[in-house]
């Protein structure tokens, strides 16, 4: 090691024995993977291996920090959060589109193959927006997020607004993104979604509608429950467009501390004919630390 890597790292130690009662840090990862049969042989997939690494502290006048790292796909994104006190402004290149970040389909009860919408091309505003500045607060009990993307050649600053909140025992996310291009003969869209979960006599009932904007509307329902130790549920999606296609899922998951497994069995139709109708059984797993 040369004279210049020796004092870097004397400092770096220095520093960090410094701060260290009062940073925290923390590592964590996971892997996740499924087998799957849609009728033309099993295939195996490892669809994430992933590894987080979070940092936080407090500044001198008494502001909070943090930084968190992502490793996964062949990737390195990393945010930077600060809390103001009256609200935290995140940078880096692993900020999200406010509605990419509050968008998650509560009707699904899949173990590792849930996201938002399941059957359409749903626009959240997270691909047009790249790298996004976010604020986000809460008050009198609302949750919201504010982002804005950053221009390049074929989209204007992309502005993305969600919400959450609490409503008589249920919970309700509604988000807006405004997609503006730079070129003419291309439409601008607003894509929209609300989604509403509530729980009652151990069942678990979710909903979903996301708008695209362009033509494409999805609808989405499930209950889910937990009997004998195992987790279940069904979902039921519908999707308006160009094409109607309608789906039922149902999932079953057992968790084992440190690894979860779990058994889907999905239907999906599509209107005008039997050619591109699919059925797919498919074993997922989850190992993480």
């Amino acid at each position: 090691m040369n004279r210049s890597k020796i004092v870097g790292a004397t400092a770096l130690a220095s520093v960090m024995a410094a701060s260290a009662a009062h940073a925290e840090m923390s590592i964590g990862g996971f892997t996740y993977g499924h087998i799957s049969d849609a009728g033309g042989g099993q295939s195996q997939t490892l669809s994430t291996n992933s590894l987080y690494v979070s940092y936080s502290d407090s500044l001198d006048n008494g502001m909070g920090v943090s930084s968190n790292m992502s490793i996964y796909a062949g990737q390195i994104l990393t945010a930077v959060s600060i809390d103001t006190g009256m609200g935290t402004v995140s940078l880096g290149n692993n900020r999200d589109s406010a509605v990419d970040k509050m968008d998650g389909n509560p009707a699904c009860f899949s173990l590792g193959s849930c996201g938002s919408a399941e059957l359409g091309a749903w626009i959240d505003g997270d691909g047009a927006s790249g790298n996004s500045v976010m604020y986000s607060n809460s008050v009198s009990g609302l949750d919201f997020m504010i982002t804005r993307g950053m221009e390049d050649a074929t989209y204007n600053p992309t502005m993305s607004y969600a919400v959450g909140t609490s409503i008589m025992g249920a919970t309700v996310k509604a988000g807006l993104s405004s997609i503006d291009y730079k070129a003419a003969a291309t439409t601008d869209v607003d894509p929209s979604f609300v989604t509403v979960s509530y729980s009652i006599a151990g069942l678990n009932l979710g909903y979903g509608m996301y708008d695209s904007d362009n033509g494409s509307e999805e609808t989405t329902m499930g209950v889910g429950t937990s009997m004998g130790g195992f987790d279940m549920g069904v979902q039921f999606a519908s999707l308006d467009s160009s094409t109607d296609s309608d789906m039922m899922e149902v999932s079953i998951n057992k968790g084992l501390g440190a690894a979860s497994f779990g058994l889907d069995y999905t239907d999906t139709d599509e209107a005008g004919g039997t050619t591109n109708d699919t059925e797919n059984w498919r074993f997922s797993y989850i190992i993480g630390f």
